[in-house]
Protein backbone atom coordinates (compact mmCIF):
# COMPACT_ATOMS: atom_id res chain seq x y z
CA UNK A 1 0.00 0.00 0.00
CA UNK A 2 2.95 2.11 0.76
CA UNK A 3 4.17 1.92 -2.59
CA UNK A 4 1.29 1.92 -4.47
CA UNK A 5 0.91 5.40 -2.62
CA UNK A 6 4.44 7.01 -3.35
CA UNK A 7 3.74 5.61 -7.19
CA UNK A 8 0.39 7.74 -7.08
CA UNK A 9 2.08 10.93 -6.23
CA UNK A 10 4.85 10.86 -8.71
CA UNK A 11 7.27 8.19 -7.32
CA UNK A 12 9.82 6.62 -10.10
CA UNK A 13 11.72 4.27 -7.84
CA UNK A 14 10.43 2.23 -5.12
CA UNK A 15 13.26 1.34 -1.97
CA UNK A 16 12.20 -1.77 -0.26
CA UNK A 17 13.92 -3.54 2.40
CA UNK A 18 13.72 -7.42 2.04
CA UNK A 19 12.36 -9.05 5.48
CA UNK A 20 15.73 -9.82 6.66
CA UNK A 21 14.39 -11.50 9.99
CA UNK A 22 12.84 -13.33 7.98
CA UNK A 23 14.98 -14.42 5.42
CA UNK A 24 17.60 -15.17 8.29
CA UNK A 25 15.58 -17.21 10.12
CA UNK A 26 14.84 -19.85 7.13
CA UNK A 27 12.03 -18.04 5.69
CA UNK A 28 13.10 -16.65 2.83
CA UNK A 29 9.64 -17.21 0.84
CA UNK A 30 8.31 -14.00 3.28
CA UNK A 31 10.95 -12.28 1.49
CA UNK A 32 9.90 -13.43 -1.85
CA UNK A 33 6.44 -12.65 -1.75
CA UNK A 34 7.63 -8.92 -0.35
CA UNK A 35 9.22 -8.60 -3.13
CA UNK A 36 6.88 -9.88 -5.33
CA UNK A 37 4.06 -8.25 -4.08
CA UNK A 38 6.13 -4.97 -4.42
CA UNK A 39 7.26 -5.74 -8.10
CA UNK A 40 4.01 -6.39 -9.40
CA UNK A 41 2.79 -2.79 -7.88
CA UNK A 42 5.97 -0.79 -9.32
CA UNK A 43 5.99 -2.29 -12.62
CA UNK A 44 8.14 -0.93 -15.79
CA UNK A 45 9.67 1.59 -16.05
CA UNK A 46 10.18 2.51 -13.01
CA UNK A 47 12.40 0.59 -10.67
CA UNK A 48 12.64 -1.52 -7.90
CA UNK A 49 15.65 -1.14 -5.21
CA UNK A 50 15.74 -4.21 -2.57
CA UNK A 51 17.57 -2.95 0.33
CA UNK A 52 19.33 -6.44 1.34
CA UNK A 53 20.41 -4.69 5.09
CA UNK A 54 23.97 -6.92 4.96
CA UNK A 55 25.38 -5.50 7.98
CA UNK A 56 22.95 -7.59 9.51
CA UNK A 57 23.86 -11.19 7.78
CA UNK A 58 26.17 -13.37 9.99
CA UNK A 59 28.20 -14.44 6.40
CA UNK A 60 28.67 -13.59 3.06
CA UNK A 61 26.98 -16.69 1.93
CA UNK A 62 23.90 -15.08 3.79
CA UNK A 63 24.28 -11.71 1.25
CA UNK A 64 25.06 -13.90 -1.69
CA UNK A 65 21.55 -16.02 -0.67
CA UNK A 66 19.54 -12.67 0.22
CA UNK A 67 21.14 -11.05 -3.51
CA UNK A 68 20.02 -13.70 -5.74
CA UNK A 69 16.61 -13.74 -4.04
CA UNK A 70 15.80 -10.23 -4.46
CA UNK A 71 17.09 -10.42 -8.00
CA UNK A 72 15.40 -13.57 -9.22
CA UNK A 73 11.90 -11.45 -7.84
CA UNK A 74 12.73 -8.55 -10.00
CA UNK A 75 15.15 -6.21 -7.99
CA UNK A 76 16.54 -3.65 -10.42
CA UNK A 77 18.69 -2.43 -8.05
CA UNK A 78 20.20 -3.96 -4.97
CA UNK A 79 21.31 -1.82 -2.20
CA UNK A 80 23.78 -2.82 0.95
CA UNK A 81 22.12 -0.89 3.63
CA UNK A 82 19.82 1.67 4.86
CA UNK A 83 22.22 3.36 6.00
CA UNK A 84 20.18 3.13 9.62
CA UNK A 85 22.11 -0.01 11.28
CA UNK A 86 25.18 0.10 12.89
CA UNK A 87 26.88 -2.08 10.40
CA UNK A 88 25.91 -0.58 6.96
CA UNK A 89 27.82 -1.22 3.48
CA UNK A 90 30.90 -3.12 3.14
CA UNK A 91 33.61 -4.02 0.12
CA UNK A 92 32.88 -7.53 0.91
CA UNK A 93 29.13 -7.63 0.64
CA UNK A 94 29.71 -4.99 -2.74
CA UNK A 95 31.62 -8.01 -4.11
CA UNK A 96 29.06 -10.70 -3.27
CA UNK A 97 26.27 -8.87 -4.74
CA UNK A 98 28.02 -7.84 -7.62
CA UNK A 99 28.86 -11.19 -8.04
CA UNK A 100 25.47 -12.14 -8.29
CA UNK A 101 24.71 -9.51 -10.47
CA UNK A 102 26.94 -10.56 -12.98
CA UNK A 103 26.10 -14.65 -12.48
CA UNK A 104 22.65 -12.69 -13.29
CA UNK A 105 23.81 -11.26 -16.67
CA UNK A 106 25.38 -13.84 -18.30
CA UNK A 107 22.20 -16.25 -17.57
CA UNK A 108 19.66 -13.90 -18.85
CA UNK A 109 21.29 -11.45 -20.05
CA UNK A 110 19.38 -9.04 -17.61
CA UNK A 111 20.74 -6.21 -16.20
CA UNK A 112 20.62 -5.18 -12.40
CA UNK A 113 22.70 -2.62 -10.78
CA UNK A 114 24.04 -1.97 -7.45
CA UNK A 115 23.81 0.88 -4.55
CA UNK A 116 27.08 0.93 -1.82
CA UNK A 117 25.01 2.91 0.83
CA UNK A 118 25.71 3.81 4.05
CA UNK A 119 29.27 4.58 5.38
CA UNK A 120 30.67 5.96 2.52
CA UNK A 121 32.07 9.02 3.84
CA UNK A 122 34.92 9.90 1.30
CA UNK A 123 36.45 9.85 -2.25
CA UNK A 124 38.17 7.07 -1.37
CA UNK A 125 36.17 4.77 0.17
CA UNK A 126 33.66 5.58 -2.76
CA UNK A 127 36.98 4.32 -5.58
CA UNK A 128 37.42 1.60 -3.75
CA UNK A 129 33.70 0.53 -4.58
CA UNK A 130 34.37 1.46 -7.90
CA UNK A 131 37.06 -0.14 -8.46
CA UNK A 132 35.33 -3.65 -7.12
CA UNK A 133 32.57 -2.90 -9.46
CA UNK A 134 35.37 -2.18 -12.27
CA UNK A 135 37.16 -5.58 -11.79
CA UNK A 136 33.89 -7.96 -11.97
CA UNK A 137 31.46 -5.89 -14.34
CA UNK A 138 34.25 -4.60 -16.34
CA UNK A 139 35.66 -0.32 -16.38
CA UNK A 140 32.49 0.53 -18.45
CA UNK A 141 29.64 -1.56 -16.32
CA UNK A 142 29.03 1.15 -13.54
CA UNK A 143 27.14 4.84 -14.68
CA UNK A 144 23.87 5.97 -13.40
CA UNK A 145 21.97 3.48 -15.04
CA UNK A 146 23.49 0.57 -13.14
CA UNK A 147 25.86 2.20 -10.00
CA UNK A 148 25.16 4.82 -7.44
CA UNK A 149 26.14 5.74 -3.96
CA UNK A 150 23.65 6.14 -1.37
CA UNK A 151 25.96 8.08 0.84
CA UNK A 152 24.40 11.21 2.11
CA UNK A 153 27.93 13.00 3.48
CA UNK A 154 29.59 11.67 0.09
CA UNK A 155 28.73 14.32 -1.71
CA UNK A 156 29.81 17.10 0.44
CA UNK A 157 33.30 15.17 0.44
CA UNK A 158 33.71 14.93 -3.36
CA UNK A 159 32.61 18.56 -4.17
CA UNK A 160 35.82 19.32 -1.53
CA UNK A 161 37.80 17.25 -3.05
CA UNK A 162 36.89 18.60 -6.50
CA UNK A 163 37.26 22.34 -5.45
CA UNK A 164 41.08 21.01 -4.07
CA UNK A 165 40.21 21.04 -0.24
CA UNK A 166 43.54 19.57 0.71
CA UNK A 167 42.25 18.63 4.53
CA UNK A 168 39.48 16.40 2.81
CA UNK A 169 42.29 14.21 0.54
CA UNK A 170 44.19 13.89 3.15
CA UNK A 171 41.48 12.63 5.24
CA UNK A 172 40.80 10.18 1.92
CA UNK A 173 44.26 9.27 2.13
CA UNK A 174 44.15 8.14 5.93
CA UNK A 175 40.80 5.68 5.28
CA UNK A 176 42.99 3.18 3.30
Amino acid sequence: AEAADALVHGADEIDLVLPYDAFLDGRPDVAAAMIDAVRAIVGSPRRLKVILETGSYPDLPAVDRAARLAIEHGADFIKTSTGKTSASASPDAARTMLLAIRDTRAVTGRTVGIKPSGGIRTAADAAIYLAIADEIMGPEWANPATFRFGASGLLDALEAVIAGDESVAAADDASY
